[in-house]
């Protein structure tokens, strides 16, 4: 697509889809759910996968976005799904699993499906009498679209895409899709060539998730599905029988789910309870405490005041003391004036005795003198 396309008035949601592919190679990839979205890549039987997504809320909450209908173009032209799963809160992480039924095999298969050679050797010559079955989920780096392609090309060769199943807005949950496989495993375990081999696998999964979430759109590329060499491959009808195999794992899960939700809110109410009461304890606390503490400012402020009013009560009498005391000094001075002023006043009359002593001897002598 070249950018003269885009012309005035262009739909949004085209620009936005435009922008979202030119840059989500340099978007970073979650690896935080488990069993969708990781780091690395690994393979795991339907049960491992359901265990990882359950463990999980993230993983749980990713929801499919499409379903590829494969089909190998050589030897016993195997058929297998890959599932499109988009991130929850992230729009642009997309991650892409394999979804696989083969015969199980003697050798313990690496979690990464090192043993490519020995499972490919039974999805090319199954046996004709029933095998335990090997249903498998093989998850690589969301973003890494050669992995995905590397492993591809190793495990099934040369293939091609029959037709594709969109998910429109009822899209099935990771743990929905979870309930569904392990369904089609309790129903038929074993590996049987002429009613549940890869045929019946991936057309019973493509056709339960129809019936089960039909808002769904399917895009047929080419024909040739359950057909080897163009011949028609007996398989078992078991739509049906699994669709009421999931409502029933499904509702034992969402019954589980209630009862966990219940138990949660009862949980939280008894918490909400004791923390109210922790509150209600805290603050009966909080004011015994301001109350506690307004008492003992009103006693100090009391102390305070009772010692402010001995101590005016000191100072006052203090005063009186020295007010007294002043008294008995001035008392004392007045006293002291009197008996100076008395000494002085007998000074005085003896000098005036004495002078009018010396008067009269005087007079005396004059007269004695004139006679």
């Amino acid at each position: 697509m070249s950018f003269k396309s885009f012309k005035y008035g262009t739909n949004r949601s085209s620009i936005r889809g435009f922008l979202a592919a030119v840059f989500r190679p340099f978007m970073s990839s979650p690896s935080d759910a488990p069993g969708v979205f990781t780091s690395g890549h690994s393979k795991n039987d339907v049960g491992q996968w359901q265990t990882l997504v359950l463990s999980n809320e993230l993983s749980s909450q990713c929801q499919l976005e499409r379903v590829v209908y494969c089909k190998c173009t050589s030897g016993k032209e195997h058929e297998f799904l890959l599932l499109h799963f988009r991130y929850p809160t992230q729009q642009h992480a997309v991650a892409i699993l394999v979804l696989d039924r083969t015969p199980c095999t003697d050798s313990t298969e690496n979690n990464d499906g090192s043993s490519r050679r020995m499972q490919s050797s039974y999805t090319v010559s199954p046996s004709v009498s029933p095998t335990p079955t090997y249903d498998s989920i093989f998850t690589t780096t969301s973003n890494n679209g050669s992995a995905i392609k590397s492993y591809l090309s190793r495990t099934y060769g040369p293939f091609k895409k029959l037709c594709y199943l969109d998910f429109l807005t009822a899209r099935p949950s990771a743990i929905q899709v979870s309930v569904l496989l392990s369904a089609l495993s309790k129903h038929s375990p074993s590996y049987h060539l002429y009613q549940y081999q890869c045929y019946w696998y991936a057309h019973t999964v493509c056709e339960a998730l129809k019936r089960l979430f039909p808002d769904c759109h399917e895009i047929t590329e080419s024909g040739g599905r359950s057909c080897y060499l163009g011949v028609k491959i007996e398989k078992a009808d078991s739509v049906e029988v699994v669709c009421e195999q999931y409502h029933t794992q499904w509702a034992r899960i969402e019954n589980a789910a209630e009862e966990r939700r219940t138990r949660r809110a009862k949980e939280d109410e008894v918490r909400q309870l004791r923390m109210e009461e922790r509150a209600q304890c805290q603050a009966e606390i909080d004011q015994a405490t301001r109350k506690a503490n307004e008492a003992t400012r009103n006693a100090n402020e009391a102390t305070k005041q009772k010692e402010e009013a001995v101590k005016k009560a000191n100072e006052e009498m203090r005063q009186k003391e020295e007010a007294v005391r002043r008294a008995e000094v001035a008392e004392r001075m007045i006293e002291e004036a009197k008996r100076k002023a008395e000494e002085a006043e007998r000074k005085a009359e003896e000098v005036r005795a004495e002078w009018q002593a010396e008067m009269d001897r005087m007079r005396a002598q004059l007269k004695r003198q004139a006679v």
